[in-house]
């Protein structure tokens, strides 16, 4: 067998190993994801009883005997006490916490995708050195670590009066700095500059070339960005909870969940079941949309 023919055997069977060894890697971390989810869903079907004596097994009887009234019981009877200088104390329930949830995630998501399509737009098809000033602002700022400014936002959106009000947490997410910038930016600067010529041409100016002709090009990209925004506002806590206490959102809902001391909510199988009942419209989501966020975006160009 000649030398270099041995080489490049030698080199299929060590890509062979690397390549199974990357499946068992891979098949083991899918486990690891999937096993806890597995038991998350079996637990919230049982009693808490049943959980004190079987922890990690099935629930006893069939399916149908399973203790699914554990969803109905808390859609009906959870809810989040908050209090305002206006309404005092008051209860939320499951049905306005999702209102609150769908106002903050998909309004927060639409304009925190806008944005920064727009400055990307802008600062990809009009070279002038603010646009380089604006890139590099989003990749410092990418790179630089940015902590402790919590407190200080608070108080400017106190000083400005969008505290505790949805609109003013729409406003908060007025920003172009982050990674989609620069997936945006790639993408307009990708497009060739025929569409945008032949508008010129037709008497077209600057701003139906870009929400008439370019837009309509990356709205696949402004959807998938959409939606994964959409799947963070809505898993997010944290920001409902310091900037808007008297919204709680569903997320917001679980967390004061798994630290209840009420009786009936004090329990595994419970928390376990306010968790699932928030997963299970996200899972609908990702279902119905998974080609779109899991397949390779592709646009159309102009043929030379």
């Amino acid at each position: 067998m000649k030398k270099k023919d041995l080489v490049k055997e030698t080199a299929f069977r060590n890509m062979g190993v690397f390549f199974w060894l990357l499946l068992v890697v891979l098949a083991l971390y899918t486990i690891s994801m999937v096993l806890p989810m597995i038991w998350g869903i079996i637990t919230s079907v049982k009693s808490q009883n049943e959980f004190r004596t079987n922890v990690l097994g099935i629930p006893h009887g069939a399916p149908w005997e399973w203790k699914w009234s554990n969803f109905i019981y808390v859609l009906n009877n959870f809810y989040v006490p908050i209090s305002s200088t206006t309404a005092g104390l008051r209860a939320v329930g499951m049905g306005e916490m999702l209102l609150y949830t769908l106002l903050y995630a998909a309004g927060g998501a639409f304009i925190n995708t806008l944005v920064p399509c727009v400055v990307a737009y802008i600062t990809a098809k009009f070279n002038y050195k603010f646009s380089a000033v604006i890139y590099t602002v989003v990749v410092v700022t990418m790179v630089l670590p940015v902590v402790g400014n919590t407190a200080s936002e608070m108080q400017l959106v106190k000083i400005l009066g969008l505290y505790d009000t949805i609109p003013g947490n729409w406003i908060q997410k007025f920003n172009f700095l982050g990674m989609y910038y620069l997936v945006f930016y790639a993408t307009f600067k990708g497009i060739p500059n025929d569409f945008a010529e032949a508008a010129y041409v037709d008497g077209a100016g600057e701003t139906h070339v870009m929400i008439r002709i370019i837009f309509p090009l990356v709205a696949n990209i402004f959807l998938t960005v959409m939606l994964i925004k959409f799947i963070t506002f809505w898993n997010d806590y944290q920001t409902p909870l310091l900037f808007l206490p008297t919204h709680p959102t569903i997320a917001y809902g679980v967390y004061y969940l798994s630290n209840s001391m009420q009786q009936e909510f004090n329990n595994v199988p419970m928390r376990l079941t306010g968790c699932i009942l928030m997963v299970i419209p996200i899972l609908a989501l990702f279902l119905v949309f998974k080609e779109k966020l899991m397949a390779n975006i592709s646009m159309g160009g102009v043929k030379e």
